[in-house]
Formats: structure tokens, C-alpha cells, sequence
């Protein structure tokens, strides 16, 4: 479950953002997640949780944006709604697409007290 080090990576950067600083709590953290990101939102929800029991990150209210995916194919230059990496081009059909957006998984905003 790669999520749970996803979690570790994301309390690394609340913890670099917070530290040093006087805050108490950390409320909200908002994520951008990709479609095309491979992550398991519910895993992710549930490895915070985890990760953050103990820390200026507990309780917070994880919020999670779900990116759709888009390509733009070689083929026919238009752009267009990528569910995942295989799909061909609804357009044209074809298979020679470029990823544009919905890989990333990314710290969007920390809402902190």
C-alpha cells in the first residue's frame, strides 16, 4: 500500500510548513488527486488517519480533489477526457495520446489555528 507512504510524505510537508510557527492545529489539508494518479482515495483517508494520530495533524479534515484526466492526441490535435493511460482518443480513436493533466498527487492548501 504505497498510499500509507504518500501519507508520510504529506505530514513531512505539514510538518515543514508548521514547524517553527505558532500554530497549534492543523484543521484542513486540502489535496489535489489525479485521475490518472493511481492512488486509492479511501486508502489514502484511511492512512492519514493513521499517520497523523499523535501529531499537530490529527483530526484534520482531509479534503480531496478529484483532477479528471486529459490528453491531447497526436493525431487529431484536439483534447480530450483520459479515464485511463490505454484509452484511445474519443475523437479519432487513436492511441497516440500525451497526458496533460490528472498524474499528480498535490498539497493543495493546510488550514491551521
Amino acid at each position: 500500500m504505497h498510499e500509507l507512504s504518500l501519507c508520510r510524505a504529506i505530514l513531512d510537508m505539514v510538518n515543514e510548513q508548521t514547524t517553527g510557527k505558532n500554530h497549534t492545529r492543523v484543521t484542513k489539508i486540502t489535496l489535489e488527486l489525479g485521475q490518472l494518479a493511481a492512488v486509492d482515495a479511501s486508502a489514502l483517508r484511511f492512512g492519514f488517519e493513521a499517520i497523523t494520530k499523535g501529531t499537530i495533524a490529527e483530526d484534520a479534515d482531509l479534503n480531496i480533489i478529484n483532477i479528471e484526466g486529459k490528453a491531447r492526441c497526436e493525431t487529431c490535435q484536439k483534447t480530450v477526457t483520459l479515464k485511463h493511460y490505454y484509452d484511445a482518443c474519443d475523437i479519432c480513436g487513436h492511441f497516440s495520446l500525451t497526458v496533460t493533466q490528472g498524474e499528480a498527487l498535490r498539497l493543495k492548501s493546510i488550514e491551521v489555528v
